[in-house]
């Protein structure tokens, strides 16, 4: 759906999706992450990323952790949301996966005397997270706005890559003109490239 979408049909398909995601087992939600994450750590998109920017995944998400791990041990500079206000976010550098602590809306961030703020216009990979996404790329988030403001705003130049379970995977989402999509999305099934950017 194009244009003028109706939020309360956001709603329904975010209600709906996140529910799916939920009633996933957790042995199965650890397995597909490794799986996703092993998949996107053998792509050039983040093997040339020179910093790339995660978010803190909670429980129902893909977990990001060992992606975290991973890419500090390899040498990339590894970035977190910091929200600042509303539908408002910077990225603050991660040292350490022991720098991390629980933040706003119960999501982990940097510690605040460990914290140290990077130029979203040097992030090189964005790992996207939502509630469901389109073969062609569309995102529906999770209602905040922060990460569409964040990559329309300050980092339009970074690649965006989702990492999805098959079960957030949608025919079609409602989008409105302010909606960021992904440029490639990666399940534990699949890797759909919507864009080489």
């Amino acid at each position: 759906m194009a244009g003028g979408a109706n939020p309360g049909a956001k709603d329904v398909l975010r209600s709906k999706v996140l529910a799916a995601r939920q009633a996933l087992p957790t042995e199965y939600r650890a397995k597909a992450s490794l799986a996703m994450t092993a998949a996107l750590r053998s792509l050039a998109v983040y093997q040339e990323a020179q910093s790339i920017f995660v978010y803190a995944s909670t429980p129902d998400e893909v977990q990001l952790y060992d992606l975290m791990a991973a890419a500090l041990q390899a040498g990339k500079t590894v970035t977190l949301p910091l929200i600042t206000g509303p539908r408002q976010m910077e990225a603050v550098v991660l040292r350490s996966l022991k720098d991390l602590v629980p933040g706003r809306y119960g999501i982990k961030t940097v510690a605040a005397e460990k914290r140290r703020l990077f130029p979203a216009a040097d992030i090189g990979l964005i790992i996207v997270p939502g509630a469901a996404f389109t073969a062609d790329g569309q995102r529906l988030g999770l209602g905040g706005g922060f990460y569409d403001t964040f990559m329309a705003e300050k980092a339009p130049q970074a690649y965006r890559v989702a990492l999805a379970y098959d079960c957030q995977l949608v025919e079609s989402v409602p989008v409105e003109p302010h909606d960021m999509s992904v440029d490639m999305i990666l399940t534990e099934s699949k890797c759909l490239k919507v864009s080489d950017k």
